[in-house]
């Protein structure tokens, strides 16, 4: 699968770029990104990013996507919230042969919006985690998409 390596490789220059600039040991980076990024059941994606707590579905964030997505390859997202102090942002496609899509982390000065295009693979639910202040939050949509973007429709 050359997108997946591709993907793979992109993800795993970006936080390798981020570990020197913070500091933190580059092969505990890597076993993260192979861990969360690789090619996986989204199952077993979720439960490892959760991590047992509780998900409360709220309205208080916002995942806006298009409701048909014609072409699977660039399918236009925004995120947005009015609730101060969250931490991070998990974009998940529960059919995508990778599930995991995103991952943002977030300093106080920083507002919670974001625009970006995802691909997904085929119609299915897009998945959004906050972690506020302790809780995690999920918004979610289902979206149906024309032709797969991830090499595989």
């Amino acid at each position: 699968m050359p997108s997946s390596r591709r993907l793979f490789l992109k993800h795993s220059g970006i936080l390798m770029l981020g570990a020197l600039l913070a500091g933190k040991p580059v092969s505990a980076v890597t076993r993260r990104l192979a861990d969360h990024f690789a090619v996986n059941d989204f199952t077993k994606i979720y439960k490892q990013v959760i991590d047992n707590q509780p998900v409360r579905d709220s309205d208080e964030i916002d995942l806006i996507l298009p409701e048909i997505a014609e072409d699977g390859a660039v399918v236009p997202v925004s995120v947005a919230s009015k609730l101060d102090g969250i931490e991070k942002f998990y974009l998940f496609a529960d059919k995508n042969p990778t599930p995991l899509l995103a991952e943002f982390e977030l300093t106080p000065q920083l507002a919670p919006y974001f625009t970006a295009r995802i691909k997904l693979a085929e119609s299915c639910n897009v998945i959004l985690l906050a972690q506020h202040r302790g809780q995690l939050l999920r918004a979610s949509r289902w979206v149906n998409v024309m032709r797969g973007g991830c090499g595989t429709g």
